[in-house]
């Protein structure tokens, strides 16, 4: 691995991949892959690249919610990963898992062992792939089409080509500068479980993914004191129980332009399975492949609405997790260590070594008081980046080389990956993949989306360099490159303006969409 340690200019690199994760990764390992002897170099200022924060768990108890066979890091090739959890048992065992089976959900570390072993087979092959600990802290255009990149030790790169894949950031409920040392909004940080199993009750607001991943490390450390989870609707993800496969049922031709079209069209569909003995899951799955498809049919209008009336109780549904977290969230409401509300905070009051809690529970006008040791926010990923207070995203903004998207729930980003300014112009030689593109996928989180965009993306930028590579050859007056990008980028612009509770039944989701589908606001509008 390489450190920045002075501010001398490197060579020119053909792609710059800022952040190692799982998708700035993939993107190095298909570039690398595709041996055209470029030079790349994948920059982060974690210690463990390729894991990012989803895979950089050290806790066994961490699991994946999907099945083993289908977590393949390649798009053409989903059982990679079952294979090689098949040729490194000694992976496994470290994680304590002594049986392997296609339908297993592996510990999340293990995932990550995958990714690291697949970039040291990458780093392997010919071309350079610069491994790079450092925190890019401003990017600026250069003449000719490059950027330059300055790390917080001073030191730059030279790039044609960046992609910037910045993961998830903390949650944003409120800063922490704003409050006391007994609140926390970094769910990951191994301070923060310290202090949770910490005697004395706690709370968690957010009742996702991340909270019940803390609950399996709580249930552990954590003997004195309740465990206290908060959350609007008390949602929590669903578990995954086997079932066969579902035909599609939308066409793909003439999809849903409203919110409550979908309700209607999904709840009749669920009704038809349910009369037939089948399970909501399938339903919903043999939707994936359509996901994003919906959300772009949809005006700005129907994806507020979506987000609003119905994205609680899809992405419940559609984000699932593994059956053995469920029982174990279910043994601890049992036992009394685990209790659950449903409402939002109203303010909190320290007083002497804890805080009182003041929250409003769900469909009343009364408020409840908690008192507690601590408080951690778990409400999922702060996703608007005018918010953040991350170096870097704050440089690019004043720079406007990047924007938050109209929806506050991504960045401002174009077809093929290209990040744009607040104007909604693509900037060319800047992409970016994974949650940034939220607001215009929606469905941009999970691997079976991230592994496609990873490879479309480095197919992109190899098509790219090949073009300036041959306009170079041909010694053209104006560059085929800048050409052919530009046209690349009035496409991109172009396709823009035009698109500018636990375990449930199948009876019961089927009520919960149609009720969605034709409830009126108080001024007798229907919300969706």
């Amino acid at each position: 691995m390489n450190n920045m340690m002075n501010n001398e200019l490197r060579a020119p690199y053909d792609v710059v991949i800022v952040g190692s994760g799982y998708s700035g990764t993939m993107v190095a390992v298909h570039l690398a892959r595709a041996q055209r002897g470029l030079r790349v170099a994948l920059i982060d200022r974690s210690k463990t690249f390729g894991r990012g924060v989803a895979y950089g768990t050290t806790d066994p108890k961490h699991l994946l919610n999907v099945p083993a066979d289908q977590m393949g890091a390649f798009p053409d090739d989903i059982g990679h990963f079952y294979r090689w959890l098949k040729a490194h048992s000694a992976n496994l065992e470290a994680a304590a898992i002594h049986e392997l089976r296609p339908d297993a959900f592996i510990p999340r570390l293990v995932f990550g062992d995958y990714i690291q072993d697949l970039l040291r087979e990458a780093r392997a092959l010919p071309g350079t792939l610069d491994i790079i600990r450092d925190e890019i802290v401003d990017l600026t255009p250069r003449e000719g089409g490059s950027f330059q990149l300055i790390g917080k030790s001073g030191s730059k790169l030279e790039a044609a080509q960046v992609v910037l894949a910045l993961g998830n950031f903390p949650p944003g409920e409120a800063e922490q500068k704003t409050k006391g040392d007994w609140f926390m909004n970094n769910p990951y940080a191994a301070e923060v479980h310290a202090k949770l199993a910490e005697p004395g009750d706690i709370l968690i607001i957010g009742t996702g993914l991340t909270s019940l991943d803390l609950l399996l490390t709580l249930d552990k450390t954590k003997r004195e004191g309740k465990i206290h989870l908060l959350s609007r609707r008390g949602l929590f993800p669903q578990p995954h129980k086997e079932a066969a496969s579902y035909p599609a049922f939308l066409d793909p031709d003439n999809l849903p332009k409203t919110a409550r079209a979908l309700c209607r069209r999904v709840a009749q569909e669920l009704r038809q399975a349910n009369a037939q003995g089948i399970d909501w899951r399938p339903v919903l799955d043999s939707l994936r492949p359509l996901n994003q498809a919906i959300w772009r049919n949809f005006n700005p209008t129907e994806q507020r609405r979506f987000l609003r009336h119905l994205g609680a109780l899809w992405d419940t549904h559609r984000h699932r997790c593994a059956p053995e977290i469920m029982a174990v969230k279910n043994r601890l409401q049992a036992e009394g260590r685990l209790v659950c509300h449903q409402g939002y905070v109203k303010g909190y009051e320290p007083m002497g070594g804890q805080v009182e809690v003041t929250y409003r529970p769900r469909g009343t006008t009364q408020e409840n008081k908690l008192r507690v040791r601590h408080v951690l926010s778990c409400t999922g990923p702060q996703s608007d980046y005018r918010k953040l207070n991350d170096p870097l995203v704050q440089q690019l903004l004043i720079r406007d080389l990047l924007a938050a998207d109209p929806l506050r729930i991504g960045a401002y980003t174009a077809e093929g990956g290209y990040v744009c300014n607040r104007e909604g112009q693509v900037i060319r030689g800047l992409y970016t993949l994974g949650p940034t593109q939220k607001g215009r996928l929606y469905e941009s989180v999970a691997v079976p989306e991230l592994r496609g965009q990873a490879a479309d993306l480095a197919a992109h930028l190899l098509n790219v360099i090949a073009r300036k590579d041959q306009s170079s050859a041909d010694g053209n007056a104006r560059s085929l490159s800048d050409l052919t990008s530009e046209i690349d980028a009035r496409i991109a612009d172009h396709t823009r303006l035009l698109t500018t509770t636990d375990v449930v039944d199948s009876g019961r989701l089927c009520s919960q969409f149609a009720t969605l589908s034709a409830r009126r606001t108080p001024n007798g509008e229907r919300p969706a």
